[in-house]
């Protein structure tokens, strides 16, 4: 099983990918960036252009084929653009943002603001891909997409739609746009929609997305989808950064593990943005999926939560290691 880390905005930086990659790399197979959006001027923000510039890929041996720049956009020659700046920074594969629920990215169509209208979007796949073959830069395209904007009846359009094209990969995440991240995970509708990707021609890969954050809910997955050899997770990963390792057989996440990581990332962070309190609410972005690793933790998180310095987060998270009972939860995968 192939097991990708998926992209977070403002989370997946390269700080926490080469902190991972360091102690939890061994059983993810791709880390995929936070979004690059692409631009009437045909140039990157400068934060993310740093984030994917390969200097900063420092804890991985081959990044070219390890970390995945995903791109988002709205016009064809934009997205294709930009992924020929990634060709020129050595990357292999680039992927492009069909997924992302949230409001300001929909209201401007893009991520899976793309999916509203089938006939622009396959318009807009056409001239991407007929663009980077006319170029023949031998870079990988992969797509990111959901199941549709408002409920299941659209995801058979869509796979037919990218069964046309000669994808590298697709990622499904198993929601419509309007569920965001809640509700139950359409498993039903997920295997529907490989089906009509295959019926209709379509070759590439299927990675699952959705919902994966114990051992047990990848076990549930995996049960329904025998048949697909590669899943992408987020929060599972940053919730439990042992979770790849977990799922291959290894061992549960260990609390003296998670104590060197959060150590580690806080000094990566510090040289990507020093001043005490950005790192600090950096460091909170994590806390809220780290603290469900400790039994009655609310006090000590509320300090955590509290700190203002360097020294007010180190002591709080001594005093959640030395005064909260860290739990453990793995089922056999």
């Amino acid at each position: 099983m192939k097991i990708y880390f998926a992209p977070m905005e403002g989370i997946t930086l390269y700080p926490l990918r080469n902190i991972h990659k360091e102690m939890f790399g061994e059983c993810v197979d791709k880390y995929y960036t936070p979004f690059v959006s692409t631009a009437r001027t045909y140039k990157f923000k400068k934060r993310e252009q740093r984030d994917i510039l390969p200097e900063f890929a420092i804890s991985f041996d081959d990044y070219k084929s390890e970390v995945v720049p995903q791109i988002m956009g709205n016009k064809a020659e934009q997205i294709a653009w930009a992924a020929k700046k990634m060709y020129e920074l050595g990357y292999r594969e680039a992927n492009l943002n069909m997924g992302c629920p949230v409001a300001t990215v929909v209201n401007r169509h893009k991520g899976s603001g793309l999916l509203e209208d089938t006939d622009k979007l396959d318009a807009m796949l056409y001239e991407i891909f007929d663009s980077l073959e006319k170029e023949n830069l031998g870079i990988e395209f992969s797509l990111k997409t959901r199941l549709g904007m408002h409920d299941e009846s659209e995801t058979a359009g869509i796979m037919e739609i990218l069964a046309k094209y000669p994808a590298s990969e697709i990622t499904i995440h198993s929601r419509v746009r309007d569920d965001y991240y809640k509700g139950a995970i359409r498993l039903d509708a997920f295997c529907d929609a490989v089906k009509v990707y295959r019926e209709n021609g379509g070759k590439a890969p299927i990675a699952y997305n959705g919902d994966i954050t114990s051992v047990e809910s990848f076990n549930i997955v995996k049960s329904r989808i025998s048949d697909i050899d590669r899943v992408m997770i987020g929060r599972g990963l940053i919730s439990n950064p042992a979770l790849a390792r977990e799922i291959s057989g290894g061992e549960a996440l260990k609390p003296e593990e998670l104590r060197t990581y959060l150590d580690k990332l806080y000094d990566a962070y510090e040289e990507y943005i020093p001043e005490d309190r950005n790192v600090i609410f950096k460091m909170l972005e994590h806390w809220a999926f780290l603290h469900v690793h400790f039994k009655d933790c609310d006090k000590q998180l509320k300090v955590i939560r509290k700190s203002r310095s360097k020294g007010e987060y180190r002591a709080a998270v001594a005093n959640m290691f030395s005064n909260c009972e860290f739990i453990v939860e793995q089922t056999q995968a």
